[in-house]
């Protein structure tokens, strides 16, 4: 079950031992005393292992912008001569991202499906190839009005290079390797002391860590992640969408916050020599003109279906496209909505009109 068992100081040097030939991007805190919580966590670049916070509960963003930043350069051009000249910016830098919940680690999984099927993205497939993950499992829900249980994406088997599990107060971690590059890096037979190969009691503790984790995750949802499609379908017409984004602002929070939201922009920034780039930007679909096409005809004018397209996406669009999640169930979304709309409550409220509906005589 378990491949290894490693201590705290020897994880931070094994951490540190990355460093040398990786970027190094986890956890840190944030002290906000104006905030609530007033400690806070973000993903960042660190220089050293001791500045990752490992026990962290929540990053207030996923890592997404590490694969998929908000602006980046796809390629760039000059003026010589008279002619112009064009290539490719790609981004191969070596990076370790410390620290991935499940729930982001099955985002991850659904950006690699969308931008290496059919034409494939270079750019995006290049930071892909270079990124080295050690995620960290949950044993209890990270924060308050997460449904992560729901959506299936409280755990996970693939999709990282190592995943640690800690297993008790003594910051002692189970280890499971993913990749034969996961296994290189904490190789048992290169320990100094800190890390080992598991025993009998190691195990019982390791199934005594699932049992409990079973029990912390209690559902959210008053529906199987599976109804969702059908659900959704039947509730197009719905008046709970014109009704709900009475209160919403369209400012796209909610996809710049959302893990597996991957829409973007393309636009050029010229250069008073004549040269410049080509940019990719995220983009929202919550967003006023995103939907708006040449001749001035907007297919999402108003903000109800906006809110509709949104929410079907999620939880039905995505999946059937791809057969993975659309939402991980991470509720960033929730949280970052200015105008306090929750995706679990919309989805509650249309299970219980299509309950209705279907006891009607």
């Amino acid at each position: 079950m378990l491949d290894g068992i490693i201590s705290h100081q020897e994880l931070l040097r094994r951490i540190d031992a990355l460093r040398v030939e990786r970027r190094l991007i986890g956890p840190v805190a944030r002290v906000e005393p104006e905030c609530m919580p007033p400690v806070r966590y973000f993903y960042q670049p660190v220089e050293r292992a001791d500045e990752l916070a490992l026990d962290f509960t929540y990053c207030v963003q996923s890592p997404k912008a590490v694969l998929l930043p908000p602006a980046e350069p796809l390629l760039r051009f000059d003026r010589e001569s008279g002619k112009f000249r064009a290539g490719p910016v790609i981004d191969h830098t070596p990076t370790a991202l410390i620290g991935v919940h499940p729930c982001d680690v099955h985002a991850i999984e659904l950006l690699d499906a969308v931008f290496s099927n059919g034409n494939a993205d270079g750019h995006y497939l290049a930071r892909r190839r270079s990124l080295f993950i050690v995620a960290v499992d949950c044993p209890e829900p990270c924060t308050e009005g997460v449904f992560c249980r729901d959506m299936e994406t409280h755990e996970t088997d693939r999709g990282f290079d190592v995943i640690l599990y800690r297993l008790d107060a003594d910051r002692r971690y189970g280890v499971v390797f993913a990749s034969d590059a996961g296994r290189a890096w904490l190789n048992p037979s290169l320990s100094s002391g800190g890390m080992r190969t598991p025993n009998s009691d190691d195990e019982r503790t390791f199934i005594r860590y699932r049992q409990n984790k079973e029990r912390a995750f209690e559902p959210r949802l008053p529906m199987p992640r599976r109804e969702l499609p059908e659900m959704m379908a039947r509730s197009y017409d719905s008046l709970l969408w014109e009704a709900t984004a009475q209160r919403c602002y369209s400012c796209g929070s909610c996809n710049l916050a959302c893990p597996t939201c991957y829409c973007f922009d393309i636009r050029d920034e010229n250069e008073l020599n004549g040269g410049g780039c080509r940019l990719r930007e995220w983009d929202a679909c919550m967003a006023r003109d995103f939907a708006l096409v040449a001749g001035g005809h907007n297919f999402r004018a108003k903000p109800g279906q906006r809110l509709r397209h949104r929410l079907y996406r999620k939880a039905a669009w995505i999946e059937a496209q791809t057969g993975l999640h659309g939402c991980v169930g991470c509720a960033r979304c929730d949280r970052a909505c200015t105008a306090k709309i929750s995706i679990v409550e919309m989805l509650g409220q249309l299970a219980e009109e299509v309950q209705h509906a279907g006891t009607r005589p």
